[in-house]
């Protein structure tokens, strides 16, 4: 009977650190949880704007620039994203966007480009004068990458 109960409560203590070691908090860079989430705040999806505008978003993980490890944002326009730029904060001036309807995106990356998941976007029209198609960050981290 002694065999028996200690064979079950090795199985039993075998699955329980089995399943603990496939789990993921997301507390670690370079991890995902299921639980991040941007989300753009502002301007509201259907807005019309001027350049320059200020895009602004809300994350449940820290951002900060890829050299610290933390996540942060690639900021493109019209589903080109090849051409983004980094921001590690969570502000972002659009300086130059050519006139008529845009659709503005973030997307959540590691400290190494690899996408987390979560994407957020706003269409907006840009009235008056503008600019190239790209848009250009402020100081809140942004890298530049992609211009």
């Amino acid at each position: 009977m002694r065999h028996v109960v200690r064979s079950s409560v090795a199985v039993i203590a075998f699955a329980l650190l089995a399943t603990s070691c496939g789990s993921d908090s997301g507390d670690d860079a370079g991890t995902t949880s299921g639980a991040e989430k941007v989300t753009i705040t502002s301007p509201a999806d259907g807005a019309t704007v001027q350049v320059p505008f200020k895009l602004a978003w809300d994350s449940t993980v820290p951002l900060g620039p890829p050299d610290t490890g933390k996540d942060h944002v690639h900021v493109y326009v019209d589903g080109d994203e090849s051409d983004y730029t980094v921001v590690g904060g969570t502000t972002f001036q659009v300086k130059d966007l050519a006139p008529g309807e845009h659709t503005v995106e973030i997307s959540l990356q590691h400290a190494d480009h690899t996408p987390v998941g979560p994407t957020s976007e706003v269409t907006v029209t840009v009235e008056g004068g503008g600019g190239s198609e790209s848009p250009t960050s402020d100081d809140n981290g942004g890298g530049g990458y992609g211009y």
